[in-house]
């Protein structure tokens, strides 16, 4: 059976069992009415989201981190969505859901997990706009693009966790040990999962091929580059998963595929070295302010 055959049944199965990770119904609205910012209402915004409490607390919560305070502390939604903004609600939308959408505890950390999802996504933000590639396209290719880790995980914990013994902490090795053990491996599970979600095409074939950018067709590869480049850089900035992480002695040949991939983007290693900083220091500013300030 293909790789692809195998993942459509894996979600499938997923799916019947209830355990796939859904959109919100009120995050399914927003993406629509953010379609086209220049048009938005501010209210019917801030109405859609205060449909979901879990989404309220958290752009509040986000609005309440020094990369968005002011200096003073709000808990007014409608303050909150105008002191982030329109494009940046709509990526943090996503994260704040994707961080709610583990359903069962996997076997390895959730917490180390989202966190270098995260700074992925800003990673792959900032790369975008030196790119000249959409911003928050780019930020949900990388905030997203190892969901399928997760579903994995759900398909068979016990399976999964041999997969983690034989990779040994080990990431480069995690593409094999899942296409031995499940048969296809987590990226394209992941963009089977953006496919029903119906995220865009650049967002799903960047996802899909972030292992093998150089085999993407279709006018889709700088959003593939630009994929890879997010985990990279996460992994060049010591964030792990909490799967493993690249071993020293790898460096050097991911270093030449990285300017492989900056080449492709047209970006030199001094650029994208200031785009990591300044990524670093966003995803380190994201923590409440202290209220008593």
């Amino acid at each position: 059976m293909s790789e692809a055959s195998v993942t459509k049944e894996i979600v499938e199965r997923l799916a019947e069992l209830g355990d796939l990770p859904h959109i919100p119904d009120a995050l399914i609205r927003l993406e629509k009415l953010l379609s086209d910012d220049s048009n938005a209402d501010i209210d019917e915004i801030v109405n859609l989201i205060a449909m979901d409490s879990r989404l309220t607390a958290g752009i509040i919560f986000m609005a309440n981190t020094a990369k968005y305070s002011l200096g003073t502390q709000i808990n007014d939604l409608f303050e909150a969505v105008i002191r982030i903004g329109l494009q940046d609600v709509r990526m943090l939308a996503y994260a704040i859901s994707y961080q709610q959408s583990f359903k069962r505890k996997p076997p390895f950390s959730e917490e180390r997990f989202m966190q270098q999802a995260m700074l992925s996504a800003l990673i792959g933000q900032n790369l975008a706009e030196v790119c000249h590639l959409n911003e928050g396209e780019a930020f949900l290719a990388g905030l997203l693009r190892d969901i399928g880790v997760y579903l994995l995980a759900l398909e068979s914990r016990d399976k999964y966790q041999e997969v983690l013994t034989k990779v040994d902490f080990n990431i480069l090795k995690l593409p094999v040990h899942e296409n031995k053990a499940f048969g296809t491996y987590h990226a394209l599970m992941s963009a089977r999962l953006l496919q029903l979600w119906n995220f865009s095409q650049e967002v799903i074939m960047g996802v899909a091929y972030h292992h093998i950018p150089d085999k993407v067709k279709g006018g889709f590869s700088s959003y593939a580059y630009l994929t890879y480049l997010t985990e990279i850089g996460a992994f060049k900035l010591g964030v792990d998963n909490g799967i493993g992480e690249i071993p020293p002695e790898y460096w050097p040949k991911v270093e030449e595929k990285m300017n492989v991939a900056l080449e492709k983007l047209k970006v030199t290693p001094e650029h994208f070295q200031s785009v990591l900083e300044k990524s670093f220091a966003e995803f380190n500013h994201l923590s409440p302010i202290d209220s008593d300030n």
